[in-house]
């Protein structure tokens, strides 16, 4: 009897609140598969006026102390680095060549905070959370445009133009203008953050068939071994790590919450982006990112509904 009650809200919150995710994803797909439209393009829109936009705005409205702000901080940075580590030992153990030891470590490291990340936090856990997930990508990105960069082409790219490509993202100044606004309690005026709201709230259908017209560009899977290594870090081994951080830490539940569903995501497509910018292994990358996201469905139910009880 317990087992059919737990199958039936398993599949109750798969039906409300994941399926709406993946049917735009899907609707992306399609889309892309017959109309062959600009990718970069509509990924630009996203990274440069929606993201930012959402991530501002929610964190002006969010009333964010430095505790919390330093409390994301660490527990992203220490999810990262466990799943880092658990990424070299196991490439260790299986004798994966460089280019491919960083690939995977980077589809481990680096989830879809933003596309994915922001409209499942918002539609499982509510509104009112999405301003600690923007924390959690701005943190992300930060990641992202450093490690990740340095990983996939510490031969290719100096320190100076790893540096110009971190600051050249809008991303960054909304998050650092979105801490001071809401830690100091100060007000935008009304007519911006208006604007700021209705740009924003355009993130999740537009973010979502984004993310379906990227996941079309690229579908080759081969390096089974190796996208089934990252798939598992980044599906199963970092929410996992991340209820361990929250546990440690003593973090508090609503926070706790958010943190450990959106390690859960599956990895983020500036993975595979950066992969094919830098021609390091960008197959493996692409695959890494279409397989995560095909399976998370699963693992993101079952968290979801773990974060919800």
């Amino acid at each position: 009897m317990k087992q059919l009650v737990l199958i039936s809200a398993l599949g109750l919150l798969f039906w409300e609140r994941v399926l709406p995710i993946l049917l735009l994803v899907a609707l992306g797909y399609l889309f892309q598969r017959r109309m062959k439209i600009d990718a970069s393009t509509l990924n630009r829109v996203n990274l440069y006026l929606f993201v930012p936009a959402l991530t501002l705005s929610r964190l002006a409205e969010t009333p964010l102390s430095a505790q919390i702000i330093g409390i994301v901080a660490v527990a992203t940075l220490f999810n990262a680095l466990t799943l880092w580590f658990l990424s070299l030992a196991a490439g260790r153990f299986m004798r994966l060549d460089s280019q491919t030891q960083a690939t995977v470590t980077l589809g481990a490291m680096l989830g879809n905070s933003g596309n994915f990340g922001l409209p499942l936090i918002e539609l499982v856990l509510g509104r009112q959370f999405v301003g600690y997930q923007a924390l959690v990508l701005a943190f992300n990105n930060i990641l992202t445009f450093t490690v990740g960069i340095w990983l996939l082409a510490r031969a290719k790219l100096s320190i100076a133009e790893a540096t110009k490509q971190v600051l050249s993202m809008p991303l960054i100044y909304a998050v650092l203008l979105g801490i001071f606004l809401s830690a100091t309690q100060t007000s935008m005026p009304k007519p911006l953050l208006t604007s700021l709201r209705y740009l924003g709230d355009g993130l999740i259908p537009v973010a979502l068939v984004t993310l379906g017209v990227q996941l079309a560009e690229q579908a080759e899977i081969r390096d089974g071994a190796a996208i089934g290594l990252a798939a598992i870090l980044r599906l199963i081994a970092s929410p996992l790590s991340m209820l361990v951080i929250v546990h440690l830490l003593g973090i508090q539940p609503e926070l706790g919450r958010v943190l450990i569903l959106g390690a859960s995501v599956p990895t983020a497509v500036n993975t595979a982006l950066l992969a094919i910018e830098l021609q390091v292994n960008p197959s493996l990358a692409s695959a890494i990112v279409l397989v995560t996201t095909i399976l998370c469905p699963i693992t993101v139910t079952v968290t979801a509904f773990f974060v919800t009880q």
